[in-house]
């Protein structure tokens, strides 16, 4: 496929660097070390193409090889004697499944509920308030496009407004994240939609403080944390926000299709998911355990994905993945003479990085995005998200436990070479 990185003329107006204050946070530390690896060969243990270097754990994922045999062996089972194992059994291996994602979380299995993705946890949320003109639902810039339209959907089908508060980068610290959201909030927010972890931006918010003013201010927050659940250490309950959704198949390893829906009990009630099924009023655990005939084995085997993450150690490998993310960003700011969108020593980081394209890259459209997605994709083998964000484009490598820093030293060359194309 041709690749051409000349912009098109007039599409983003701006030059580089504006709204990209250079300062502190363009400084590079090149004499970070590299992290090493949490253990040998652990590349051999997941299905990833060997000829692909592979920077894309944060969009669907990667199943080890031990989950993904689990997997097939619970489908098998399934088809063997299907009556048996979800008309009867059904229930039960939710709960035992239930049990082991809730004692790794923190939350009891009564207090949230199964479902694919947490898109689908945060659709089951909105279209299940209730809201009135004049309400507004509030997030930010750096929410994931999926949530951004389900909340203008639901604000407009009740004549609500959909409000959407700009945080500009580069974001010097926390603090001015948390300053943003809480002065932003008005007697009018009936709920906050806000990120654990950002999708475009791959930064980490300060949830502890803005949940805190919220509830000062009477705000219930709905929290996407689609990636929080095994790259940051967490305890939905102690977090107490209104509503909780988290993704199991991103950094938590499991088969894709696996997610979940926490609600603060006195929230429960009125939370219903999107298919109203046969254990109506029931509970809203029970109401999501059961919408119908589905493929129940990717749920029923999450704890298989836990046990082999926690055999490696949690901790060790949070603390290897936020290390090789803050090596990785000052890496590639540095080759690529870029400024860092957030705290240089990774402070709001978690296992990726969100990192601007140098130019002539930064001013890509979004088709030569797409024609520079694949060019990395199909010449380089190499599997990375490019998007535009903000008006500029942008690329964010993830890390995950089977990446080597070889990894990022590819990226980074095969930019640079096509940046002085």
């Amino acid at each position: 496929m041709a690749f051409a990185i000349s912009p098109s003329p007039g599409t983003l107006g701006e030059g580089w660097g504006e709204g990209l204050r250079v300062g502190p946070m363009a400084i590079q530390n090149k004499n970070l070390p590299t992290p090493s690896p949490v253990r040998p060969n652990l590349r051999a243990d997941f299905l990833i193409a060997a000829d692909l270097t592979f920077l894309n754990h944060g969009s669907f994922g990667a199943t080890p090889r031990i989950v993904f045999d689990e997997h097939a062996r619970w489908r098998e089972q399934i088809e063997a004697d299907p009556i048996e194992l979800l008309a009867r059994q059904g229930s039960e291996l939710i709960d035992t499944a239930k049990q082991s994602i809730g004692g790794w979380l923190g939350m009891n299995p009564k207090d949230f509920g199964l479902v694919t993705n947490a898109t689908d946890a945060i659709n089951s949320v909105l279209r299940s308030l209730r809201f009135s003109p004049g309400d507004e639902l509030l997030t930010t810039s750096h929410v994931y496009n999926a949530v951004r339209q389900a909340m203008k959907y639901v604000a407009a089908q009740a004549g609500a407004d959909y409000r959407e508060l700009d945080v500009p980068v580069p974001v010097d610290s926390p603090r001015v994240i948390e300053q943003a959201i809480l002065d932003a909030l008005t007697p009018r927010t009936r709920l906050l939609v806000i990120d654990h972890v950002t999708s475009p931006t791959a930064l980490v918010f300060p949830i502890e403080k803005i949940l805190a003013g919220c509830a000062d201010c009477g705000v219930d927050v709905l929290v996407d944390g689609a990636h929080a659940p095994g790259m940051l250490e967490l305890n939905v309950t102690k977090l107490a926000p209104a509503y909780y959704a988290g993704n199991l198949h991103k950094w938590a390893c499991a088969p894709k299709g696996s997610a979940f829906l926490w609600c603060r009990p006195d929230r429960q009630s009125q939370i219903h998911p999107l298919v109203i099924s046969h254990q109506f009023g029931q509970g809203m655990s029970k109401e999501f355990d059961w919408q119908g005939t589905r493929d129940f084995a990717a749920w029923f085997c999450v704890p298989c994905a836990i046990d082999y993450m926690a055999a490696i150690g949690w901790e060790k490998i949070i603390s290897h993945n936020h290390a090789m993310a803050v090596w990785m960003n000052q890496l590639l700011c540095s080759r690529w003479n870029v400024p860092s969108i957030s705290p240089i020593d990774g402070s709001m980081l978690g296992s990726m990085a969100t990192v601007p394209l140098p130019p002539p890259l930064d001013r890509l459209s979004d088709e030569q995005i797409q024609a520079l997605q694949h060019r990395l994709h199909d010449r380089e083998r190499i599997e990375v998200p490019v998007l535009r964000w903000a008006g500029r484009a942008y690329v964010r490598p993830c890390c995950q436990i089977y990446n080597l820093a070889e990894d990022y030293h590819r990226l980074a060359g095969a930019i640079v070479s096509i940046a002085g194309q």
